[in-house]
């Protein structure tokens, strides 16, 4: 992900050169990133909105120009990030499973990128053709995780309890922090984000095997 964000922000640098060099843009929206994920939206704007304005002002130019440059990179830009992306076939089978029982699903990534963007890696993921209830997108979504107000909108969303939610992945901040909001949380460990400032307890760990394994045994 380190990579995938890096090169990211470069292509998209190259955009939006004609009104900003390259190095200013990159940091400027590594900045816009960062502030959504620190700073706790108030539920009225969407990250969309948020990450748009901090570009504008950061740069100095009209929101269009911002928005042009997405558009730019969203139609000749994508390609160079697809090798960044690879399927894993077991998570696939995980998917399936879970929707062969009825059980809806949000695929819950971190909405600091654009829906065309969430849509391509799960495009290069092989994951496309299944149908997850929702994709949190910064269009759709007012909060960032791990800010509580993230999990409790997707909670919202489909009128259910946080306590009857299950938040899988890979990252001890990011994805624990449901815990906050009453979530049941699952660690998956094969590629372990360990983030030093995670203070979440672990409620369940394990590799996609063992995922794969616990959730067979809840949907008995």
């Amino acid at each position: 992900m380190t990579e995938f964000i890096s090169r990211y922000v470069c292509g998209l640098a190259t955009y939006c050169k004609e009104y900003a060099k390259p190095k200013k843009f990159e940091a400027a929206m590594l900045e816009a990133i960062r502030s959504l994920i620190l700073c706790d939206g108030n539920g009225t704007l969407t990250n969309e909105q948020r990450f748009v304005s901090h570009l504008q002002k950061a740069l100095t130019v009209p929101q269009m120009v911002v928005r042009d440059c997405f558009d730019g990179f969203q139609r000749s830009g994508l390609a160079d990030l697809k090798s960044l992306v690879k399927p894993i076939p077991l998570a696939r089978k995980i998917v399936e499973e879970c929707l062969a029982q009825g059980v809806p699903l949000v695929l819950a990534t971190n909405p600091v990128f654009p829906e065309f963007m969430i849509k391509a890696r799960l495009h290069w993921a092989e994951l496309d053709d299944l149908q997850f209830a929702h994709l949190t997108s910064f269009e759709n979504s007012c909060f960032c995780k791990p800010q509580a107000g993230y999990f409790l909108e997707i909670a919202t969303l489909f009128n259910v309890s946080p306590q009857d939610c299950l938040m899988v992945g890979n990252d001890t901040s990011h994805d624990l922090s449901a815990a906050a909001v009453g979530m049941e949380t699952y660690l998956v460990d094969t590629w372990l984000i360990d983030r030093e400032e995670s203070s979440w307890p672990c409620q369940n760990r394990g590799d996609h095997s063992a995922l794969q394994f616990f959730l067979r045994e809840c949907l008995q």
